[in-house]
């Protein structure tokens, strides 16, 4: 039995690493269990590891997610663990946000879409966190995407290069935590408009995703000190562990605003800033392609931006 159980974990956590839909991973499990009876055992298995069936109880509830984001630091690791069920289990909550025009908008909680420029974090003698934290520096400009024209910023470096220390502070960005994806329902009319949970379950299926992340800027407490969407240049292929840079001139353009396009902008000020009937604005646009860094530990106990930009003070 413990060796039959070594197996499924060594094919469960290469099935994780592939990032499969469920019809392809349904395909994979077939073709590695030709024994209808073995397959059955593993999928068994599986659904008994769940932490949402063995601990129903944890389940977090989209007013009690709210209220978690709201309160908590996200550096004190006793408080961020009360938020992580609610970003991390197969049964995840969604949240409204807010609505433009006929499109209604929410937030499905997951970490780890968006990554640093550089996936290979730079020496230090820091404590390097978890990239669920990143930091974004708002007068650096990645190479990529260098399209439209329009939306590429002059005189801007590509890279940061300046160890954050004081400086992180004052250097335009900030630290922030993923909270999840950005998605649209994209309705006729106001009135075809969801305005319960139950009637957004209804039309599970045609929520689309927009490319936008939302984050939780933070303090230097690590408490939540904005809502942001920043959009993912260098998004997972479905399916596939590896990431594909947007290289083409469509990215950063909300479904319900053709004629804005951005990096970056403030939604709100708290998780508690949102709801059906929330009209929501697009405010503090950072019109061009942005860096995101790594985060580390401060020695204040605080979290920083590994890098910055070394000339930030010419451009304010």
């Amino acid at each position: 039995m413990e060796d039959r159980n070594a197996r499924f974990d060594e094919i469960s956590y290469s099935l994780a690493r592939r990032y499969l839909s469920s019809e392809d991973y349904r395909k994979a499990v077939n073709e590695i269990f030709t024994d209808p009876e073995e397959r059955r055992a593993y999928l068994r298995r599986g659904l008994d590891d769940l932490p949402h069936l063995s601990n129903p109880s944890g389940i977090l509830t989209p007013a009690r997610f709210i209220e978690i984001a709201d309160s908590i630091s996200f550096l004190n690791p006793v408080e961020y663990k009360e938020l992580l069920p609610g970003l991390t289990w197969a049964f995840r909550p969604w949240i409204p946000l807010g609505y433009e025009n006929t499109t209604l908008y929410r937030l499905l909680p997951s970490i780890h879409n968006l990554a640093p420029q550089k996936s290979k974090c730079p020496l230090t003698d820091r404590e390097i966190l978890d990239t669920a934290f990143l930091g974004v520096n708002f007068t650096i400009q990645p190479s990529q995407p260098s399209l439209p024209l329009n939306r590429r910023a002059l005189n801007l470096s590509e890279e940061s290069t300046k160890s954050a220390e004081s400086d992180d502070i004052e250097a335009p960005g900030f630290v922030f935590h993923e909270l999840g994806t950005l998605q649209c329902l994209e309705c006729e009319t106001a009135e075809e408009m969801p305005t319960t949970l139950e009637q957004g379950d209804d039309v599970e299926g045609d929520w689309e995703p927009t490319g936008f992340s939302v984050v939780a800027r933070l303090s230097h407490t690590g408490h939540i000190d904005g809502v942001y969407v920043m959009y993912n240049m260098n998004p997972r292929k479905e399916g596939f562990l590896s990431r594909e840079q947007v290289t083409d001139g469509s990215w950063g353009i909300p479904p319900s605003s053709l004629g804005e396009q951005f990096s970056c902008a403030r939604i709100g000020n708290a998780m508690r800033d949102f709801g059906f009937k929330v009209k929501l604005a697009w405010n503090e646009q950072i019109h061009h392609p942005v860096e995101l860094v790594w985060a580390v530990k401060s020695s204040m106990g605080g979290a920083m931006r590994i890098t910055v930009d070394d000339n930030y003070r010419r451009h304010m």
